[in-house]
């Protein structure tokens, strides 16, 4: 009987180790795609802001640019800068994720020391 029911304690231990294992690969997976859309979310914030700072110089006169009027412009400004402030929320969304991430990758691993330090308790 405890021959028993200590292959069922170790089956356990081992099923609860593949699920953390599991878990954890899933966050990471989670953690990489965050961290591949604010790369690109920075590529696009670069991009619009390099744009942005053209269009300000047509704005004020600064280049040669004579064939958009001024009413264009303001339009394509006034565009730029709504893009940029979704942009912005959505980089603010992406961090508060990686956050949560970065949260439950810590609950895990007390959790996991817990269930160690009780098992060393419980022999």
């Amino acid at each position: 009987k405890a021959k028993r029911t200590l292959r069922r304690r170790r089956k356990l231990e081992k099923e609860t180790k593949q699920l953390i294992k599991q878990e954890e690969l899933k966050r990471l997976h989670k953690a990489q795609a965050i961290q591949r859309q604010l790369e690109e979310l920075e590529e696009r914030q670069r991009a619009l802001e390099i744009f942005g700072v053209k269009l300000e110089r047509e704005l004020r006169g600064e280049s040669d640019s004579g064939t958009k009027d001024e009413t264009q412009m303001l339009h394509e400004w006034f565009e730029l800068v709504l893009e940029k402030n979704k942009l912005m929320r959505y980089e603010s969304e992406l961090l508060i994720i990686a956050q949560e991430i970065e949260l439950e990758d810590h609950q895990s691993r007390l959790e996991q020391k817990l269930r160690e330090k009780m098992a060393i308790d419980g022999k």
